[in-house]
C-alpha cells in the first residue's frame, strides 16, 4: 500500500514526468532546498519548482528510476514537507 501522504500530492504520474504540489512548495526558501536536493538525484534529468502555483515538475529516466524508487522517494519528500509544515526541524531527504 502507497503511503497516502505522497499520493495526495500527486497530481500528474506518466512514463518519465510527475508534478507533484503542495503549500510549502510556494515558500521560496523551501522551493529552493527541494530544488537543490532534488537536481542532485541521479536519473532526474530536469526538475522545475514554480513557486505560484506550489508546484514541482520532475523529468526523469524511467530506465534508470522504477516507479518504486520514485514512490519512495515522494514519500520522503512529502514527510519533509509535511514536518515542515508543522514546523518540525527536518532534513531533506538525499537520494
Amino acid at each position: 500500500m502507497i503511503n497516502s501522504s505522497f499520493l495526495r500530492y500527486v497530481r500528474s504520474f506518466s512514463e518519465g514526468r510527475i508534478r507533484l504540489r503542495h503549500p510549502l512548495l510556494r515558500d521560496n526558501e523551501i522551493a529552493q532546498i527541494v530544488l537543490e536536493g532534488m537536481i542532485e538525484t541521479m536519473g532526474f534529468s530536469d526538475v522545475a519548482v514554480n513557486t505560484t502555483t506550489g508546484s514541482v515538475l520532475i523529468h526523469y529516466d524511467s530506465e534508470t528510476l522504477s516507479k518504486d524508487q520514485l514512490i519512495e522517494m515522494g514519500i520522503a519528500w512529502a514527510q519533509y514537507l509535511d514536518d515542515c509544515k508543522k514546523g518540525k526541524r527536518a532534513d531533506p531527504p538525499v537520494f
